[in-house]
């Protein structure tokens, strides 16, 4: 039962993060109703943190793709785009130890909030969100210690579901969350991990075996060619968010659908 559990959890966690953070938030790929939007980011704030400082951070990267103003590209080390950037490390040991730390994410975006609060973090990644800025669910999630309580509540109904063992199956969701995802910045932007299906303007490339554990995320040279695709698996492939984005739109909950003219 707790392994079903976790699995269900780090899938529709997975989903929140993919599906709503990104093509939804992010790219706006498709639209949703609000309680469906509502879901998919609450679904992504268990994991990613806040939306507006994820999308922010995305749209950033977008921008400066694969360059000094990247917030986490490979040009400063694997390393570095895997998750040094969060702790501000090129090496390589103590980023390691951080990716295989779990909560350490959830570590970070404590201290971040923490100096936020101290004056020392001003909110600057808003201004690349005004759509989000317009909504009070958003700015809420934005707000200084709303993360930290959100992952005190699943701490509490971790325990409160299997004790110490509820607490090492959410640290496995974490666990594998961060690592895939992170994956993304740092796999998914090394040559020699995947292919270069599109010519674009980064270093990004297609790696078939990480969108297997991402939903679709690892074709990343896809998702770069034609960043508001709701598919990134343009030429086939596994894409579990393409699928999900398809079965809301078929139900009617999805609308305005987005694919490339020669991908529809």
């Amino acid at each position: 039962m707790i392994a079903l559990a976790t699995v269900l959890a780090a899938v529709l966690m997975g989903l929140g993060n993919t599906v709503g953070y990104h093509r939804l938030l992010t790219h706006r790929s498709f639209k949703a109703r609000p309680p469906l939007r509502w879901v998919l980011t609450l679904l992504g704030a268990l994991h990613g943190g806040s939306p507006v400082l994820w999308v922010g951070l995305h749209r950033l990267h977008h921008a400066r793709s694969d360059t000094d103003s990247d917030p986490h590209s490979p040009i400063r080390g694997f390393w570095w785009a895997h998750c040094g950037w969060l702790i501000g490390t090129e090496r390589a040991l103590p980023a390691l130890l951080f990716a295989l730390s779990g909560f350490g994410q959830q570590l970070t975006i404590l201290l971040h909030d923490v100096r936020r609060l101290l004056g020392r973090n001003p909110p600057t990644w808003r201004e690349l969100c005004p759509d989000l800025m317009g909504e009070p669910l958003m700015r809420f999630l934005d707000a200084p210690g709303v993360m930290p309580v959100l992952f005190v509540v699943q701490l509490g109904a971790a325990w409160g579901l299997a004790g110490w063992t509820g607490i090492g199956a959410l640290w496995l969701v974490h666990l594998w969350l961060t690592n895939t995802s992170w994956a993304v910045n740092s796999v998914a932007h090394t040559a020699r991990f995947g292919r270069r299906t599109f010519e674009t303007r980064e270093d990004s490339v297609d790696v078939p075996w990480l969108a297997v554990l991402t939903h679709g995320e690892g074709y990343h040279n896809g998702h770069h060619r034609y960043p508001r695709s709701a598919r990134h698996a343009l030429h086939g492939g596994a894409d579990l968010s393409w699928a999900v984005i398809r079965l809301l739109s078929a139900t009617g909950l999805a609308q305005d659908v987005w694919l490339p003219k020669k991908f529809r």
